[in-house]
């Protein structure tokens, strides 16, 4: 029980973090794009943690999939703002604009 605990509450965590990108969006202190690359670092970041510490990939998969919902919710094109960030040499933030 204590790893679906633990599991619980870092989705919780990537989603408050999320909020904040989603605020900060809001306000027009950070483009979607730059927001949503900001939460798939971190949340990146929190599932190696727990793959780690639980010795599989697997063990994450909550928190893989509340990291791709609220990068949706905050850059719904998200995907192809990563493929063509990706695309260029070398790997850039800078948007078209």
């Amino acid at each position: 029980m204590v790893k679906e605990q633990a599991v619980e509450q870092l989705v919780q965590q990537v989603r408050d973090y999320a909020d904040g990108r989603a605020k900060d969006v809001a306000r027009n202190a950070e483009t979607p794009r730059l927001a949503a690359l900001l939460l798939q670092k971190y949340g990146r970041g929190v599932i190696d943690a727990v793959a780690t510490i639980y010795g599989s990939p697997r063990a994450a998969d909550a928190i893989g999939r509340a990291l791709d919902e609220e990068t949706v919710r905050i850059d719904p094109d998200w995907r192809e703002h990563d493929r063509e960030r990706w695309a260029g040499r070398p790997a850039d933030v800078v948007a078209k604009g």
